[in-house]
């Protein structure tokens, strides 16, 4: 069973309206379909049958981002909402909208069949209670937050409304709107939610050249914190190494020094997506070149104690994969085991 949406297009005028189709009729004919010209820009995409009218309440990041790449390939933006006019009308300008696209909360909600609440992750459930309470979400209509730690269940308020929920997270990071404009388009995006809803959102996950990974809302939490330690902790690492090119004045402040690594991160991830794991591991573990790790461990223990301990932690972790990857002598294995202890 679909959403039950079907999208009249007034062509001359450019808007459309947002109609309830019977569910036995979209059984009988079946949900969606999509017929698209796309030119190599992805630019003039021309596509019949899209999910819609959708609204967006919350003018940051990725809201303004999902808005802007959305409208591009084909799908109506019935409304942007932030928290007054002024950010309403910066979020339409900074997507790419028509100004008349900037509208209420109120109007957003009325006119839109999906309803992305993109708004911080501590408001979810307090801004979908708050729409609850003056009736403002509507049966059959979709709502979806772009959270990676909470599931739909926050939604609960609209779905006693006989709304429909989900869950969207693009896995990825957006450190300005420009990098989430940029990074969006190819990334992978975890739905969860009413499975009526997420196979519209899986809609737009290919309109957006992504992956989409089906998740569990218990899976949620567990899922996020492996986005966490991928991306936010790379940056961590990043910076405890930074620091000790600084300590050592090899580089005279940290982003010096980050200028200096960023090739060899990005040698790093290049050969993770070539060589997958275990074949991406090099490096003194890898090769199970005990003297440089002894050499390691003693200049920090001279230079940043506190990071020697981190150093043997994070090379414990390491020696499973050094063995898995093969070429790691089991005797050396054992002694690396027992200089890190």
């Amino acid at each position: 069973m679909g959403l039950g949406w079907r999208i009249e297009k007034r062509l001359m005028r450019g808007v459309g309206r947002a109609c309830r189709v019977p569910p036995s009729a979209l059984c009988a004919s079946g949900a969606f379909y999509m017929a698209a010209t796309l030119d190599i820009g992805r630019k003039n995409v021309r596509i019949k049958g899209l999910p819609g009218p959708v609204g967006f309440i919350g003018a940051g990041r990725v809201g303004t981002a999902l808005a802007s790449l959305l409208h591009t390939r084909g799908v109506e933006i019935a409304g942007v909402s932030g928290r007054d006019r002024q950010s309403s009308r910066r979020m339409a300008l900074d997507a790419h909208l028509d100004r008349h696209v900037a509208s209420s909360r109120t109007d957003t909600l009325r006119a839109s069949a999906i309803v992305f609440l993109t708004v911080p992750d501590d408001v979810i459930a307090q801004v979908c209670a708050e729409i609850a309470e003056v009736g403002g979400w509507r049966e059959g209509q979709g709502v979806v937050h772009c959270s990676g730690a909470l599931s739909s269940e926050v939604l609960r308020p609209a779905r006693d409304m006989g709304a429909l929920t989900a869950s969207l997270h693009p896995l990825q990071a957006f450190a300005s709107l420009n990098a989430a404009l940029a990074n969006l388009p190819g990334s992978t995006f975890a739905l969860e939610g009413d499975e009526a809803l997420t196979a519209q959102l899986d809609t737009f996950v290919q309109l957006l050249d992504g992956t989409a990974l089906h998740l569990h809302a218990d899976d949620k939490i567990l899922y996020h914190a492996a986005a966490a330690i991928a991306s936010n902790y790379t940056v961590t690492l990043a910076a405890l190494a930074a620091d000790l090119l600084v300590r050592e004045g090899v580089a005279r402040d940290a982003n010096t020094a980050l200028h200096y690594l960023m090739p060899l991160l990005r040698g790093t991830i290049e050969n993770l997506g070539d060589a997958g794991l275990p074949g991406a591991l090099t490096g003194p573990i890898a090769r199970g070149d005990t003297g440089t790790v002894i050499r390691h461990l003693e200049a920090l223990e001279k230079c940043a104690p506190e990071l020697g301990h981190i150093y043997r932690h994070l090379a414990r972790l390491t020696l499973p994969l050094a063995i898995e990857k093969g070429g790691l002598d089991a005797d050396v294995a054992r002694q690396l085991e027992a200089l890190l202890d």
